[in-house]
């Protein structure tokens, strides 16, 4: 059997890529991780489904209230808790029912418990398959000559290994699922393609801002582009309706700060007033695509509203995750041409990710080095020496100024390809 694998091209990817995994999954450790598996604690071992409104009536002397408070707990949409569940389902047999109750009792003490590494690596595992379905579904947008170096460059992708099986963040979900849009989209399926952008968005809610772009893309009739709107729209309006009532979920979820980071932005035109440059620059994306005589690949255009997003916004190091399948694509759509502006790009993400707090640089260590808490911080360091804001404010600047090239060059790359 391993004989015949052994000549699977991408076998070596895969076992190698697999095995980095599996080494970072019980080492590393970030906070958010407790968050995710609390609410998929109150799913797998009590079955609550309205963890809004319950996590809102908790008492302040609840041990969870106490240990990490709530209000950055509860900040998805529903279907991201009814997944977490269902992942803890399926490694319920395999854990300690307690765990989760002592991190709440003594938050401090979690690097002494002893079954610390193995509840890490049960906890990240369920993502593991579908970051491996991503790497598959990744390379099959491509054609033999380049369908290995993507498989390649997913699996062994910064992002994937930092967000997903450091951190243990989710954002592997909503971008498996732009992924997979893309591949429908390519197979014609484009009610399906839509419907993958809403499941996507029924995650983190960036997804919902690709779907006009497909849509548009899809067809040119006013009523078939209404109904695929609506069939993209249709999982996150039916999984967030029964908590539409919850003002808790319209406060935590919809109209959140961290889901409205991208408006924090805006121009002045009166002392209450302002325009903001992300809703200007959107909708010109838009009324360009749905006017325009000539259209590009989609993968163009959702290029186009991330770098949006990141250029604008004071993102979370794990955010970048959403827009790296992109700026893959555009290493490999044009023959590796832009290799260096692609990989600058990477090294924004680096240094903007650098001068966060220490539990996400070295701090994911601290399952192996406990002392690393103690040790100050890159920000502090270099504060000593000159403006770190105005640092990072320099390196925010440059990944706009790279975008606005990319956005002017990708369209006569394609001329140059058809001609």
């Amino acid at each position: 059997m391993f004989k015949s694998l052994s000549k699977k091209w991408w076998f070596k990817f895969l076992f190698v890529g697999v095995l980095i995994r599996l080494v970072l999954m019980p080492i590393t450790l970030h906070p958010d991780l407790w968050g995710h598996s609390s609410t998929a604690y109150f799913f797998a071992y009590e079955g609550r489904l309205d963890v809004y409104n319950y996590f809102a009536k908790l008492p302040p002397d609840n041990p969870l209230v106490k240990s990490m408070g709530v209000n950055d707990i509860f900040i998805y949409p529903p279907l991201t808790y009814f997944t977490l569940g269902v992942f803890r389902l399926l490694v319920r047999p395999f854990t300690d029912p307690n765990f989760m109750p002592m991190i709440w009792n003594n938050n401090p003490a979690a690097l002494a418990i002893p079954t610390l590494e193995w509840h890490l690596f049960l906890y990240k595992l369920p993502y593991l398959f579908i970051d491996i379905a991503a790497a598959f579904l990744f390379a099959s947008l491509f054609d033999e000559k380049k369908k290995k170096a993507a498989f390649a460059l997913w699996m062994f992708n910064p992002l994937t290994l930092y967000a997903t099986f450091m951190i243990g963040q989710i954002d592997i979900l909503p971008t498996f699922f732009t992924i997979f849009a893309l591949y429908m989209y390519r197979k014609k399926s484009y009610y399906w393609s839509a419907f993958a952008l809403g499941i996507g968005g029924s995650y983190k809610l960036y997804p919902l801002l690709l779907l006009i772009p497909l849509v548009l893309l899809s067809s040119a009739d006013f009523k078939e582009r209404l109904k695929l709107f609506l069939f993209g729209l249709l999982p996150f309006v039916a999984i967030s309706a029964p908590y539409l009532g919850s003002s808790t979920f319209r406060q935590m979820v919809l109209f959140s700060p961290k889901s409205q980071k991208m408006l924090f932005m805006g121009w002045n035109v009166s002392g209450s007033e302002v325009v903001y440059p992300f809703l200007i620059i959107l909708s010109s994306i838009y009324l360009y695509l749905y006017y325009a005589k000539t259209k590009l690949s989609p993968e163009y255009y959702f290029l186009l509203v991330l770098m949006l997003i990141f250029a604008v916004t004071h993102y979370h190091p794990q955010w970048f995750l959403w827009i790296t399948p992109f700026l893959f694509w555009v290493f490999l759509k044009f023959n590796y041409k832009y290799g260096l502006l692609i990989i600058s790009l990477f090294l924004t993400w680096f240094v903007i990710t650098l001068f966060f707090e220490s539990s996400l640089t070295y701090g994911l260590f601290n399952p192996l080095f406990p002392d690393l808490r103690n040790v100050m911080g890159l920000t502090d360091v270099i504060s000593k020496y000159t403006d770190v804001f105005q640092l990072k404010s320099m390196v925010r600047s440059y990944f706009a100024g790279a975008s606005i090239f990319l956005a002017y060059i990708i369209p006569r790359e394609f001329k140059k390809f058809s001609s």
